[in-house]
């Protein structure tokens, strides 16, 4: 990239070093402009593209918020303008955690602008555990810098995760940082989405608005609990696995809510999207297994076959989600991997070395690799709708005929 902005210095300062003798300019003249406009290409090439990156993004990112960025997932996208009224008419409590003072002055003015007046400093994630474990006041969002001295906010938010009345509170990381290594582990570390320094008021607006709607689907689904739903599997949504209350996956740090995941994959750079690959996982059968075990032994199996992916792919290398019919979301940070058909035996041979009883016969499918592709609005729908289809296609083939070539995208 840089031979290529020198490149075109050069061509530049040689088309207005030949002009310049054209039109009768002196040869010391001519020179002297061929070396100023050279310098000035190189210079303001790199800026002009960096501005042009960044209208880019900032328009995908409104545009995330203003569409319909999760439309197999309703409670996260933007309210309309008829019903944000409604969305602020009941505030949340937020407590923002960031060592900058001008940040935590600057975050209850942004929070007051999109609605939302109750928010709290802290100045580091040690004051921040002693306001949640000291203070009356529950919190209904949490905003953690990450880069922090001392505990820094990744550390922070795993310690949180694991107060009991915490577990489910979304908390939106605030970094200028969107490297890989530091997105992924915030997500693995419980983190629920993502806003970026410095802060458009617009785009943290739209990520506290989403971290409401998230409160309000999971007091529906409380209430709806407290009124005896039972125990059930839809066959026709796809996406948002939700556990009966009460059981919840534990010992998978990678294994988050598909929101979380969906998030993921939408907040990466465009620049990092081409180091992602997803897979799917369906297990054999899993409508059968489901039918002949407690609600209890059917979360113990999806925990398995999400330990043993994990296991094979890195645990620090993916995140990953459960759709509502039981199948396994992978995102894998990575440009080299096996075959989805090496993956998918793999996994079958940890379960039957590492979970025998619970596990004896199990087998699973994998779908994949697909590469995430299209806007941040479409990233993540399309990779795991091909994603799917891939396992689906990889399932039915199992039945008797090879199906090697519908494993690649």
């Amino acid at each position: 990239m840089i031979l290529g902005y020198i490149l075109v210095g050069a061509f530049a300062g040689l088309l207005t070093f030949f002009a310049a003798l054209i039109f009768g300019a002196p040869f010391w003249l001519a020179l002297g402009l061929y070396t100023l406009v050279g310098l000035v290409s190189v210079i303001l090439l790199p800026v002009a593209r960096m501005i042009v990156g960044f209208l880019i993004d900032r328009g995908e990112a409104l545009a995330t918020t203003s569409n319909s960025n999760e439309i197999r997932n309703p409670h996260l996208a933007e309210p309309s303008a008829s019903r944000q009224g409604e969305a602020t008419e009941t505030s949340m409590r937020i407590l923002a955690v960031d060592d900058d003072p001008f940040i935590l002055e600057l975050i209850p003015k942004i929070s007051a602008k999109a609605g939302f007046s109750e928010v709290i400093p802290a100045a580091s994630g040690e004051q921040a555990l002693k306001v949640l474990a000291d203070s009356d006041m529950v919190f209904d969002c949490l905003l953690f810098d990450i880069d922090m001295p001392g505990m820094d906010g990744i550390e922070l938010c795993r310690r949180v995760r694991q107060i009991p009345q915490y577990l489910q509170t979304p908390i939106v990381m605030l970094t200028a940082k969107r490297d890989m290594e530091n997105m992924g582990d915030a997500y693995r570390a419980g983190a629920t989405d993502y806003a970026t320094k410095p802060f458009d008021i617009e785009e943290l607006g739209a990520r506290l608005r989403l971290a409401q709607k998230t409160i309000h689907a999971q007091r529906e689904r409380s209430h709806a609990g407290q009124e005896g739903t039972g125990y059930h599997w839809s066959p026709v949504r796809r996406y948002g696995l939700t556990l009966p209350d009460g059981l919840r996956f534990e010992g998978v740090k990678s294994l988050v809510d598909y929101t979380v995941f969906s998030n993921y994959l939408t907040q990466l750079p465009r620049i990092k999207v081409t180091d992602i690959q997803v897979f799917a996982v369906s297990i054999d059968g899993v409508q059968a297994d489901q039918m002949r075990s407690s609600p209890q032994e059917f979360v113990l199996l999806l925990q398995n076959v999400a330990a043993a992916a994990a296991d094979r792919l890195g645990v620090d290398q993916t995140v990953m989600a459960y759709t509502d019919n039981a199948t396994l979301l992978i995102a894998v940070n990575s440009t080299n991997l096996l075959p989805a058909v090496i993956i998918e035996k793999n996994i079958e041979r940890w379960l039957k070395g590492n979970v025998s009883e619970a596990c004896t016969g199990i087998g699973v499918s994998v779908g994949g690799p697909v590469k995430p592709q299209g806007t941040k609005v479409e990233r993540a729908r399309m990779a795991t709708d091909h994603a799917i289809t891939l396992v689906e296609n990889r399932a039915v083939g199992k039945h008797g005929r090879p199906v090697a070539g519908l494993l690649k995208c």
